[in-house]
C-alpha cells in the first residue's frame, strides 16, 4: 500500500511515518511521488480536505470537514499498528468494491498507461526507446509520460 502524508508537522510526521514502516506502508509527504495512493493521512491542523479523486483519508483531526467522495477515518495520534491494521483492511477491502458513484475513466486510464509504461521498461531493462517501440509511441512522447508519472529509467 502506499499514503500521502499531508500537513504533519514533524511529531506527527516522525511518529506516522515509523508505525507506516513497521506495518509496510510506502509512504511520502510530496504528492507526485506516486500515481495516486491508496490513502492519505492528513495532520491534525488540516481542517478541511478536497482532492480530485476519491481516496481513502485517515485524519489526525477528529474534526475534519472532507469535501467529496471519500471513505474517511478520525484517528488521532498516539496510534497502535493493531488499530490501524484494521483501518487498512478496511481500505484495501473497499478498493474491491463498485464505487458508488461511478468510475473516474481519467484516473483508471492514467493508472493504466503508468503500468503498461513501466512494464515495457521492465521488459527491455529500463531501454526507453525499446519500449516506446513496444508501446508503438514516439520515443520523445513516452519520455514526456515518463516525466508526467514520475517514472525514471534508472528504476529498471
Amino acid at each position: 500500500m502506499k499514503a500521502w502524508l499531508c500537513g504533519l508537522n514533524d511529531e506527527e510526521k516522525s511518529s506516522v511515518s515509523s508505525i507506516l514502516t513497521y506495518i509496510g506502508v510506502e509512504h511520502s509527504a510530496f504528492l507526485h511521488a506516486f500515481p495516486l495512493p491508496d490513502f492519505v493521512v492528513l495532520g491534525k491542523e488540516v481542517t478541511t480536505f478536497e482532492l480530485d479523486e476519491a481516496v481513502a483519508v485517515i485524519s489526525l483531526n477528529d474534526s475534519l470537514d472532507v469535501v467529496g467522495n471519500y471513505n474517511t477515518w478520525l484517528a488521532p495520534l498516539p496510534w497502535r499498528s493493531q488499530h490501524l491494521s484494521v483501518i487498512l483492511k478496511e481500505i484495501k477491502q473497499r478498493q474491491t468494491f463498485p464505487q458508488i458513484a461511478g468510475v473516474n475513466l481519467n484516473l483508471h486510464v492514467r493508472h493504466l498507461e503508468a503500468l503498461l509504461i513501466r512494464q515495457a521498461l521492465v521488459s527491455t531493462q529500463g531501454v526507453v526507446s525499446k519500449a516506446a517501440q513496444n508501446l508503438q509511441i514516439q520515443r520523445t512522447t513516452l519520455i514526456e509520460k515518463m516525466r508526467r508519472y514520475n517514472i525514471s529509467k534508472s528504476e529498471f
